[in-house]
Parts: C-alpha cells; sequence; structure tokens
C-alpha cells in the first residue's frame, strides 16, 4: 500500500529529446533512491528538477505511506516515478518501490495490495526465471508485465492503481484495480502527463487547480471519469491508458461487470448457489487476512461488515490463517458511536457482534463537537464533497485504528452494489418478472402491488432530500435510467445565473450517458432491470463516491490500509451470475421484501440471529443540530459573503440565509446545501483555486 505520483514529457514539447532508455549509468549507492546516474556519477539537470518534483509530491501524500519513500528518474528527466510505502508485506528495504527488472528497462510503482502473490512468485518464477528482490506483493507486477504484456492486468486479484514505464517499447501505462477501490488521477500540464494517488500530489508540478463548474452542476464528477477540477481525470476502473513513444495517449478496458440473460432459466438449486457464495467470501476473508502486520475490522451494525469478522474469526479459529508475520496478534473490530439520542448509533449491535465472536471492540464517539472539528481536515483528504458527514466519522475511525497499532483494516464495502442491497434497488427488482427464477408465492399481481408501493416510498425520500418532486427526465430515456439514477438525491444548490451558458445540464442524464452504448443496449435487451441498476451504480456512485469518501480517503489519511473482501472479482462475478431474487426475495409471511437474501443465507453460520433478521440501515451521520452549537458555528463561519463570491459559481443572494435556514428551521435540505456549500469553500481555500468566470466562447 502506498501513494504512488509519475511525470511523462510528451515528445515535442519543451524539455524533451529522446534518448529516454536507462541503460548508459551506473545503479547509484543508495538502493532506495532507484535513480540512475550518469557515466561521470552526475545526473543531468532535468533528472535534478523532476527528481525533486517528485519527492516534494510524495510528501504532499506522505500520510498514504510514512514509512519510506522512492523515485525513479531516466536520465535526461523525461520520465519519473514515486512511491511512498506504507509497509504491509514484504516489510523492510526489499519491498521498497519503484520496483524494476534484472536489467533495469522496466520501472513500476504500485499503490495496493495483490493476493494470492505467493502462488504467482513461484510460477513466475518457473516459467521465466525472474528474480525478486524481496517480498512484497507489489513486486509480481513487474515479473507479470515482463512475461504476459498488457494481459498481465487479468492476473492481478485485489486493490490496486498502478504505473509502469517500459523504456525497449517506449511505453507508459497506468491501471486501475476493477472496482476503483484505488485511485488515480491524471491530467496533461505544460507538456506532461501527469498522475498522482491525490489531486494534492500534483500541485508540486505547478499544476493549479480550477474548477470544472460543468461537471459541478451536472454531477460529472460523481457520475464518470470528470473530477471537480477542469481537466483531471480519473483513470476509469477496470480501465488503463497508455502512451506510446511519448506521444500517443490511449485508453483501453480489461474487464467489466456482466450478468445473464434475463430469459434463461437457472439450473442450480438455492442450496448450491448459497454454498458457492459462501465458499468465495470465505476465499476472499482468507486471502485478505494474510499480511506481515496485523488485520483488523471496521465493524458497523450490518450484516456486511460482521460477517467479515464472523468469518475471519472462524478462518483463525481453525488455523487456516494467522495475523501478522508471527501470528500471536488477536482480531480487533473497531467501529464508529454516534450519539444515541440520533438514532443513527450502531455501535450497541456492533458491540454485540464483538461479543458473540469473543473479540475486543473499540469505538470512537462522533458528537456534534467531534463533527465540527474534524470537518475541515477530512474534506482536505477527501477531496470532494459529500453530503452526508459520515465521512468525518470514518475520517477519525482511521486515527482510531492507527493509535491502536493496526495497519490494515477489512470493511464491508461493496456489498450492497454486488448483492442488492439499497431500497432503491427494489423499484428495478420489481419492474418486471424475473423468468429466470420463478417464484410461485409471488405473482405478477403481488408484484405490482409491491412496485406502486416502492414507488410512492422513493418519491417520499427524493422530496425529503432534495425539496422538490424529481427531475423532468427526456421520455426516451426514462425506461433506461434505474430508480437510483432518476432519483438522484443530490440537495438543491444555488448556482450563480452565468453558469446557464453551459445549457440545461441533468445529473440523471448524465448517469446514463456515461454507459456505453454496448451496455445501453445488453440493458435494453438482455439484462433484468435489477442488474442494470447495479450496473450503473457500480460505474457511478461506487467508485466515485462510496469508495473515495468512505473507504481509501478516510483510511488512508491516516495511514491505513482498506481491504474489501466483497469487491473481490471472483466473488463479484460468481454473484453477477445469480438470478436476481437470489438477491431480492419476497417473504409471503411477513408480506415484505428482503435485500441480500443469499448472502443472508450464506451468513448464517457466522452472525447473530440479530443481524440476520435486520433490515438494511445505511451509514448515516446526525443531521439535526441546534442553534449555536459547533456546527452551526462552523458553518457560519466558512459560508460567508467573501467565501461564496470567492467561488465564483454559487449566487451569494440566493445562499446568504441558508446557514440561518437551516439551523434555525431545522431543514434538511437546507442543511445539505450548507455542507455541500462549506466544502467547496474549504477545497477552494486549501487549494488556492482562483475564482471561477463564465467562459470567454
Amino acid at each position: 500500500m502506498c501513494g504512488i505520483t509519475a511525470a511523462i514529457t510528451l515528445a515535442g514539447r519543451s524539455g524533451y529529446f529522446r534518448g529516454t532508455k536507462d541503460t548508459n549509468g551506473e545503479l547509484d549507492a543508495d538502493p532506495r533512491s532507484k535513480k540512475r546516474r550518469l557515466s561521470n556519477g552526475h545526473l543531468s539537470q532535468p533528472s535534478v528538477n523532476l527528481k525533486a518534483q517528485l519527492e516534494r509530491s510524495l510528501d504532499a501524500i506522505n500520510h498514504r505511506g510514512p514509512d519510506s519513500h522512492g523515485t525513479w528518474t531516466s536520465i535526461d528527466g523525461n520520465i519519473g516515478l514515486g512511491s511512498c510505502r506504507l509497509e504491509i508485506n514484504g516489510l523492510g528495504p526489499g519491498g521498497d518501490q519503484p520496483f524494476s527488472n534484472s536489467d533495469r528497462t522496466i520501472h513500476a510503482v504500485v499503490n495496493g495490495e495483490l493476493y494470492d502473490h505467493h502462488r504467482i512468485r513461484d510460477d513466475m518464477v518457473k516459467l521465466s526465471g525472474f528474480k525478486f528482490r524481496g517480498g512484497s506483493d507489489s513486486e509480481i507486477v513487474i515479473a507479470l508485465y515482463e512475461y504476459y504484456g498488457l494481459s498481465f492486468l487479468s492476473k492481478l486479484r485485489g486493490e490496486f492503481a498502478l504505473c509502469i514505464y517500459d523504456s525497449r517499447k517506449e511505453l507508459f501505462l497506468a491501471a486501475r484495480d476493477r472496482s476503483g477501490i484505488k485511485p488515480l488521477f491524471w491530467t496533461i500540464h505544460d507538456g506532461r502527463i501527469l498522475l498522482a494517488s491525490e489531486a494534492k500530489a500534483l500541485l508540486p508540478f505547478d499544476w493549479r487547480p480550477e474548477w470544472d463548474v460543468r461537471s459541478i452542476i451536472d454531477k460529472g464528477w460523481f457520475t464518470e471519469e470528470r473530477t471537480l477540477f477542469k481537466g483531471l481525470r480519473k483513470i476509469r476502473p477496470g480501465h488503463y491508458i497508455t502512451c506510446l513513444s511519448l506521444d500517443h495517449i490511449s485508453e483501453g478496458q480489461y474487464w467489466d461487470h456482466d450478468y445473464p440473460n434475463k430469459g434463461a432459466m437457472e439450473t442450480r438449486s438455492e442450496a448450491e448457489m448459497i454454498q458457492g457464495v459462501r465458499e468465495r467470501l470465505l476465499d476472499a476473508v482468507r486471502v485478505r487476512l494474510q499480511a506481515d502486520v496485523p488485520v483488523g475490522i471496521h465493524l458497523s451494525g450490518g450484516i456486511d461488515s460482521s460477517v467479515i469478522a464472523g468469518m475471519a474469526k472462524h478462518l483463525l479459529d481453525k488455523g487456516e490463517v494467522k495475523l501478522g508475520s508471527d501470528g500471536t496478534h488477536p482480531l480487533r473490530c473497531l467501529g464508529v458511536a454516534f450519539d444515541k439520542t440520533s438514532g443513527l448509533d450502531e455501535s450497541v449491535i456492533a458491540q454485540n457482534t464483538a461479543d458473540f465472536l469473543g473479540v475486543d471492540f473499540q469505538k470512537v464517539h462522533m458528537n456534534e463537537t467531534e463533527l465540527a472539528a474534524n470537518f475541515e481536515e477530512a474534506v482536505w483528504f477527501d477531496e470532494q464533497p459529500h453530503f452526508d458527514l459520515g465521512f468525518i466519522g470514518k475520517h477519525a475511525l482511521s486515527k482510531l485504528t492507527r493509535e491502536s497499532g493496526i495497519k490494515t483494516i477489512m470493511s464491508g464495502q461493496g456489498s450492497d452494489e454486488i448483492f442488492g442491497g439499497y431500497d432503491v434497488f427494489l423499484r428495478d427488482y420489481l419492474r418486471e418478472p424475473d423468468t429466470a427464477w420463478r417464484d410461485k408465492e409471488f405473482d405478477d399481481s403481488k408484484r405490482i402491488e409491491k412496485l406502486q408501493e416502492t414507488d410512492l416510498a422513493a418519491e417520499r425520500q427524493f422530496k425529503t432530500w432534495t425539496g422538490h418532486n424529481g427531475a423532468q427526465i427526456p421520455k426516451q430515456l426514462v425506461s433506461e435510467i434505474p430508480t437510483f439514477a432518476a432519483s438522484l438525491t443530490f440537495p438543491p444548490l444555488a448556482f450563480a445565473p452565468w453558469t446557464c451558458c453551459f445549457g440545461h445540464l441533468l445529473p440523471q442524464v448524465t448517469i446514463i450517458e456515461n454507459i456505453d452504448e454496448r451496455m445501453r443496449n445488453l440493458m435494453r435487451t438482455k439484462w433484468h432491470p435489477l442488474h442494470s441498476a447495479q450496473y450503473v451504480w457500480n460505474k457511478t456512485a461506487l467508485p466515485n463516491l462510496l469508495l473515495t469518501n468512505l473507504s481509501d480517503r478516510t483510511e488512508m489519511s491516516h495511514s491505513v490500509e482498506g481491504r474489501v473482501p466483497f469487491l473481490d472479482h471472483h466473488l463479484m462475478e460468481y454473484v453477477n451470475d445469480l438470478p436476481p431474487s437470489m438477491k431480492v426475495r419476497y417473504d409471503p409471511e411477513t408480506d415484505t421484501m428482503t435485500e441480500k437474501w443469499i448472502l443472508r443465507q450464506a451468513s448464517r453460520p457466522f452472525i447473530t440471529d440479530e443481524l440476520y433478521a435486520r433490515k438494511k440501515h445505511p451509514y448515516m451521520a446526525p443531521s439535526v443540530y441546534p442553534i449555536g452549537g459547533p456546527m452551526h458555528q462552523l458553518m457560519a463561519k466558512l459560508i460567508t459573503q467573501e467565501n461564496v463570491e470567492a467561488l465564483g459559481f454559487v449566487d451569494w443572494s440566493r445562499t446568504r440565509d441558508v446557514v440561518e435556514t437551516a439551523f434555525s428551521t431545522q431543514d434538511r435540505v437546507a442543511l445539505l446545501s450548507a455542507f455541500g456549500i462549506a466544502q467547496w469553500v474549504v477545497l477552494g481555500k486549501r487549494f488556492g483555486i482562483p475564482k471561477a468566470v463564465e467562459p470567454d466562447w
């Protein structure tokens, strides 16, 4: 696990000349510097300058990897890679990055964890005779790439983002894991491709962010590769980019979700499918318990994190795995507690699970004072807004985790995405019968009745969050847009009048038009609507919001590595292939719908009766705060005329009363709007972003 950064000077740009192959120098005496020197013992001046920029870039994200820093630069200074390392596997200098092959023609930096690496190492030694330098899991990237070329990406299992430079082919490659668990941003600035794990790491390269107002309004930062900043993009999950001969840039895809034909009858039995889920989830947990440091669990009151904890304890008790290099560490769980009066505290249920398993449980209590005190720092690490303040609780939880001596945790993220756990998926399940698995107790008349109920519930929820009944979606797109997208619940914000120059922007349309037409055709003709909704969610909300604000950024803010068993691609591919009725099930005894049905059955031996029967409760922070309290004072401090007008894209005349309205009337919509504006203010100040102005087209 680490933070990574890279810079590549494009051909024909200032400072570029041929001769980037690293073949004429001698290795520096310091093996951790990974730099080449010219024959006279000196780096070229461009290389010196680039190395300094790389080192400052790593300093900016030192929280991602405080254990060691390393850089590699080509002799001419055209290409550079950097890594700040959080030691998890292969402790010691043998795991320091960047990695290189034996003749130093291929160099790589890797962020994340790659599982099953011991088997892969043995295979590569047999197949190619590759000589590994240390015991780090990340070093297999060099060996696999050298042997398989670009197809090596399909061999990787885990959470990762990586950069490779191959001087023999003059090929630069950057890639991201299948679900987008680990971040990787890129832009072109001053004749160079710049890449980094976080946007703040690009500042030392003289990149200066500007607001991408269109992306902010149409939620492109939430739905696709755009971000809050002009020209700064994310590598999409399951994708890679290449730069050939330091000139031609292209994008490719190596993995995607797929779902069965909705007309094909399922032949497997319930018992067979339940066992299939159980075996694959156990294996996903097993490989993620393997580390040279202790692994903990971030535990909530939900079934997702609880079954991860239960399976981990089961595997440890059976002696199938051990925690840490010496195997003496006990399993520990940690969680967030909110005020009990909020109705959102799950720590009692989490404690019950810990007691059931016989493991230690620690919690960080996030009251209003703590949420306000950590607001600005958490926003800075997240680099994008989240209208619910739960991300601040996760930020504080990672601090408790690190202070408790734990560097690696597992969480339940991704379960709702693959098992259909969100309420917004119910309507999509009910839109069509599940012809792959005919349930005699759930006929069409009952399905239509339940569909009408969910329609009313969705409308009420949408109005609660946004203050209006919904967007006017073009008729030709209505049937294609999943329920969650149609009812996208970002609170309305008062944008400056000049922003109308971008046209009529609907986030709902942005979402569906972000989906490749080939996949939209599958959604129209082959997939059940539940699976279509899951596909769109996995392309938008999961990588761009949840895995960012509630996972990687909040965990790495205090140097904690997060592992996500539910997003193991072996498990995902199996679950994707199950009929919709294995994920959502009608219960005739209670006349209710049960989400994540098959997960509940597969989890049954590892969780409490309380959790088995409990409905889904999303992780959320309180949204009611008193007048004059710490949160009110913070919002009043941040949302001032000077600060709002400095943004440039928010209308102060329609915003001046948002704080008073939010706290004096306990208006939920106004409060969420205030949270969003306040986060923009924090980011604008910390990044030094100039005021947005109307484009001069």
